[in-house]
């Protein structure tokens, strides 16, 4: 049975607010708005444990294209001998003498049916292969670099809010105090006051642990040892956070995106090509060239002298495996399987990516939805608590419902926070996908 492989081009439609003539819109990353996370994703290379050791295998590769061209090369050898002679000849007597001589041999192959080319050529894909991995995983390394940073940003800024809520906790308390001094209030009020209060430290607490928790992860995989100060020196990113808008320009065509198990899996396939070659030629003969130079002494029977002869050799050696048991033919069916195996799993290998890239666009619109919906949210929060604070004063409502209205504002901060983290993360990885390019 013959299996045909088609391989399309892909094209995909790709958001307007993406692309602008073609190019990646820089100034929407995280390291955009934050110059500490570009600082760490330009020294992530030098930094991170993962990259040492990946680039580590990038020199085993490097050196099995050395030695699958050494097979190919000429071999030369030398070889120096000194010898210490005791002669007992028939009527004659003992004697003891020191010689010297030298040889080379030269050795290369000259034709073996394209199986050490082939060698050859397979351990340069794999270089590829290996070259391929290293950038997927710098670049799967800086994506997670960025989402991280966002989480820690996320954290960090519910965090704060959560202080700002005790603060506002310990101010309630401070004048439901004051006021059951002057009989104004009881002890309950006093009591769910302070009980208010508590939940807030032990919800700081909590957050505080996540945040140090966060903190030591995000340092363990990008090597960063210096202190995060998410410093924003514009606070470019505080006003995306509290306007970020979308670009309705109409979507652009994209062309040959390729992910790196698709690029991985067409080396694969190639590799499976070059072993079948491999294969065919064992039962071939070999052709090889050889020479040498080597010296000897031919000892004289009528005297205690010998003659040294230098001798030169050229000519050419033919090696015939002429069986071997069907191992070959083993070896030619088995690259043709993994061959066949890998086409069928490149085939679903387009499928899944094109599937991926339709979800990920189908997030994106999802989520640019949410952001809009939790910015509504954030208004209505912030009215509701103005009003919370204006009405406590008149004594309205309770402090109970101050909290609350506060706290509804924080998670609709936080919301909104995460909602936009959510989208840029989303899109970064987009970005990547269809842009980047392998060998």
């Amino acid at each position: 049975m013959i299996r045909t492989l088609i391989i399309l081009n892909l094209f995909f439609w790709v958001p307007g607010f993406l692309l602008s003539n073609g190019a990646v819109p820089v100034e929407q990353s995280p390291e955009a708005y934050f110059e500490e996370l570009e600082q760490i994703l330009s020294e992530l290379e030098a930094n991170a444990p993962l990259v040492d050791e990946e680039r580590e295998r990038l020199n085993e590769k490097f050196a099995e294209v050395l030695l699958a061209d050494s097979a190919r090369g000429m071999k030369l050898i030398l070889n120096l001998q000194g010898q210490s002679i005791y002669e007992d000849r028939p009527d004659q007597s003992f004697f003891q003498r020191y010689r010297f001589f030298g040889s080379a041999f030269v050795r290369k192959p000259l034709y073996h049916w394209g199986a050490l080319k082939a060698e050859s050529e397979i351990a340069r894909f794999q270089q590829s292969i290996s070259t391929n991995n290293y950038k997927f995983l710098l670049s799967e390394l800086k994506s997670i670099t960025r989402d991280s940073y966002l989480d820690l940003v996320v954290l960090r800024d519910q965090f704060q809010l959560n202080m700002d809520t005790l603060r506002i906790a310990e101010d309630g308390l401070s004048k439901i105090a004051k006021k059951k001094e002057l009989g104004l209030a009881n002890e309950l009020q006093v009591n769910h006051a302070s009980t208010i209060l508590l939940e807030r430290q032990i919800g700081i607490e909590d957050l505080n642990r996540s945040l140090t928790l966060a903190l030591f992860r995000f340092r363990e995989l990008t090597g960063w040892e210096e202190e995060l100060s998410f410093f924003d020196q514009n606070a470019s990113f505080e006003i995306l956070n509290e306007k970020f808008e979308f670009n309705s320009s109409a979507p652009r065509l994209l062309a040959s995106a390729s992910s790196f198990n698709m690029e991985k899996i067409r080396k694969e396939i190639e590799v499976q090509r070059k072993r079948v070659e491999i294969a065919k030629s064992g039962l071939k003969p070999k052709v090889n060239l050889v020479g040498g130079f080597f010296q000897d002494q031919v000892p004289l029977a009528s005297n205690e002298d010998s003659i040294l002869r230098n001798n030169i050799l050229l000519g050419v050696e033919l090696n015939w495996a002429i069986w071997d048991s069907s191992k070959s033919k083993a070896e030619k069916l088995r690259a043709l399987a993994n061959k066949r195996r890998l086409e069928i799993n490149l085939e679903r290998e387009t499928r899944s990516y094109r599937l991926e890239l339709d979800g990920m666009r189908m997030q994106l619109e999802s989520l640019a939805k949410r952001v809009r919906m939790t910015q509504e949210l954030v208004q209505v929060a912030q009215d509701r608590f103005r009003i919370s604070e204006v009405e406590l004063e008149s004594d309205r409502i309770t402090l109970s419902q101050l909290m609350e209205a506060r706290i509804s504002l924080d998670h609709a901060k936080v919301k909104r926070l995460e909602s936009i983290c959510d989208y840029i993360k989303i899109r970064n990885r987009y970005e990547e996908m269809i842009l980047m390019k392998y060998e």
